[in-house]
């Protein structure tokens, strides 16, 4: 139970993330996916202007470019946005590594995704997550679903089922056995 709402936690902040920063004129990135990126956000925003300035003026243009976009749209957050991504950051940074590379091939797929599309797709993610086991696979198996998403969202919807339910044929192989 703990981990299926661990993992429920890590993906839904990877899709809010992105939710929050639908491009658009003046949106800004969001930082690039969910863990140790967020610290380091955390960390750039904390230092004081000067040494930040100082930091960011020994970088090439481009990576600085990156983390300036960053900061700027993490500081435009409000501050319950900004608590939400800390928490889900911290659930991210307790998972196994194996389950933190399976999240972030998912924000990967997710990202790949047209942006009109990642908004249908968020809102089914966010309506499997509410769901029982039982409910969620009928969901999934509906011609309502087979419908409204081609197969590569399908694809991805269900690998996110498997890790808020994984069972015997759906955890993946441990190693060194």
């Amino acid at each position: 139970m703990a981990r299926s709402f661990l993992l429920s936690a890590v993906l839904a902040v990877t899709l809010a993330v992105s939710g929050f920063a639908q491009r658009g004129p003046g949106r800004m990135a969001p930082p690039p996916g969910p863990g140790r990126g967020m610290a380091l956000i955390e960390r750039w925003s904390k230092m004081p202007p000067e040494q930040r300035e100082r930091a960011l003026s020994k970088l090439d243009p481009e990576r600085r470019r990156r983390i300036e976009e960053q900061l700027n749209w993490y500081q435009n957050l409000r501050p319950e946005e900004r608590d939400q991504l800390r928490f889900r950051a911290d659930m991210f940074n307790r998972l196994p590594p194996d389950r933190q590379d399976v999240a972030r091939r998912l924000f990967r797929q997710y990202n790949q995704l047209p942006l009109e599309r990642q908004n249908i797709v968020r809102d089914e993610f966010n309506s499997l997550r509410e769901m029982s086991p039982r409910d969620r696979r009928a969901r999934i198996e509906s011609s309502e679903f087979q419908e409204k998403f081609n197969p590569r969202e399908q694809q991805f919807l269900r690998q996110f089922s498997r890790l808020l339910n994984p069972g015997p044929m759906n955890r993946p192989p441990v190693s060194g056995r």
